[in-house]
């Protein structure tokens, strides 16, 4: 890995993420908007479905195929990669049109039993279509990822989102006054049409770099190839497949439990898409860097644990663990200011801002939990983070079924808390034992809770006095948030939190 490797790769998923959710985040106020809230209720539904699909088809064979490249490149082997890449294709088609034939035949089971929707069988239907575009294309990516070449994996995200909002855009005039079947299929077939578009980039991103490579003879056999792959990619395929069907029976179980509670089906559903439709993309927002990040740490471990570098591999984690902190506490404290402003801006609805402010506190542990699974994956201990995973999974739909019914979507959120609580104590742990990490409380939880009091109460104060009484109201928000984010990063700068030197180190060390 070179120097600056860690933080190209960071910085070029971050970007990536960037604008794949802005685009993504201001389509789905205009896709809320267009599907209404049961709507999106109903489509959230159905993206389990997809993750399970694609943690079938494409999860494993994906990052097999980026180890293996980057090896046959590393050893200049560019006809080896080549080949990789084939034999997976021979591997992962097949495999994608059974999925995609078995979803599309019983999708009227899936739709009444499974889901609880029958609405849904004609948009699962649609969804069996993307199977072989998504396979393909996530083949083509991991090819691009052994290459280290994170542009293409960007750029395809960037391309997979603008094809999906455009289709959505072109089709909403038609298929919106059809009804609810034809609302929650709209949104399916702008996941499908993403899929293509990435596909084809993709491909086309691959015949443009196939015809300037000086391609080596084949040596490595296909028989090799083959089961090489089928050993990388089975423990991962079976491990995603595992926690992706947990996380997709959760999300199922809440309108289900929210009826219990005395919701009608209508209002579950309402309820369910403002929730996860709405409110999660939001509190989600930040987490894109610690995403990126936690993308390009495992290589980054990986290699110090190779290199015996312990001091290396300390000095790593601890700063991605403090900036993971700085990020997750910033983040409560915008949604624990500002949340009500927020929602209106962006939804015209006050009720997503109730749901932001329970959900707030949650932020450190979600954005934690992503730096420390990328951290268990440059450690080796897949093991470990796939059992705690499914332990965290199987504590949550304990306590939605037990508290959802009684306590409504506030039960749900209690659940989250409890389980991204449980799964970060657990992986951090491991973490801190196998590396011999010190804690350091004071710049990773009270320095960075103090500050996020502090700008909260500027913000607070600015907003009620001069911002609201000057500006329209998303105006207002606007620079509300501005003034937040500005003002913990000075105190956090004054404070000795941060500082250039720990920017430096941590993207630069290397």
């Amino acid at each position: 890995m070179s120097k600056k490797s860690l933080v190209t790769g960071t910085l070029i998923l971050t970007l990536a993420s960037l604008i794949t959710r802005l685009l993504g985040f201001g389509f789905r106020i205009y896709q809320s908007q267009v599907m209404g809230a049961e709507g999106m209720g109903l489509y959230q539904l159905l993206f389990p479905i997809y993750m399970l699909l694609w943690a079938a088809s494409s999860a494993g064979i994906a990052m097999a195929i980026a180890k293996m490249v980057a090896a046959e490149v590393s050893k200049g082997a560019e006809g080896n990669a080549i080949r990789v890449l084939k034999i997976s294709l021979v591997i992962s088609l097949p495999l994608s049109f059974v999925l995609s034939t078995s979803l599309f035949c019983f999708a009227p089971f899936i739709a009444r039993y499974y889901i609880q929707e029958p609405v849904t069988e004609l948009s699962l239907r649609i969804l069996a279509a993307c199977v072989p575009f998504m396979s393909t294309a996530c083949c083509l990516r991991g090819y691009f990822q052994g290459h280290q070449e994170m542009s293409i994996t960007a750029l395809a995200q960037i391309v997979e989102q603008v094809g999906r909002m455009l289709i959505i855009y072109l089709l909403a005039g038609l298929m919106v006054p059809m009804g609810i079947t034809y609302i929650c299929a709209l949104g399916v077939i702008g996941m499908c049409t993403g899929e293509v578009f990435s596909f084809m980039m993709s491909y086309i991103a691959f015949r443009i770099k196939k015809r300037h490579l000086t391609l080596t003879p084949a040596t490595l056999p296909k028989k090799e190839a083959f089961n090489k792959l089928m050993a990388l990619s089975i423990p991962v395929t079976a491990n995603r497949f595992l926690t992706s069907g947990l996380q997709s029976f959760e999300n199922i179980l809440i309108p289900i439990t929210l009826g219990q509670y005395g919701l009608s089906s209508s209002a579950a559903l309402g309820l369910y898409g403002q929730f996860s439709g709405m409110a999660l993309p939001l509190l989600f927002f930040p987490s894109m860097v610690t995403s990126s990040l936690a993308t390009a740490l495992v290589p980054a471990i990986s290699e110090a644990v190779a290199m015996k570098n312990k001091a290396l591999l300390q000095r790593t984690m601890s700063k991605a663990i403090q900036f993971s902190a700085l990020i997750g506490i910033g983040a409560t404290a915008l949604f624990l200011t500002l949340p009500y402003e927020i929602a209106i801006t962006c939804y015209g609805m006050k009720e997503v801002g109730q749901l932001l402010k329970w959900l707030a506190i949650i932020c450190p542990f979600l954005y934690l939990q992503n730096i420390l699974t990328g951290a268990m994956n440059g450690l080796g201990m897949q093991k470990q983070t796939f059992k705690t995973n499914v332990m965290g999974s199987l504590i949550c739909i304990a306590l939605i079924l037990l508290m959802v019914p009684r306590r409504g979507i506030i039960g749900f959120v209690i659940a989250m808390l409890i389980q991204s609580g449980f799964v970060c104590s657990m992986l951090l742990s491991y973490v801190l034992k196998n590396i011999d990490l010190p804690v350091d409380i004071r710049n990773w939880i009270i320095r960075p809770s103090l500050a996020g009091i502090l700008c909260s109460l500027i913000t607070l104060t600015i907003n009620k006095l001069y911002l609201i009484k000057l500006f329209s109201s998303s105006v207002s928000t606007i620079l509300a948030v501005l003034i937040l984010g500005g003002s913990y990063t000075l105190i956090l700068f004054f404070i000795g939190c941060l500082s250039i030197k720990d920017v430096k180190s941590f993207l630069g060390s290397r």
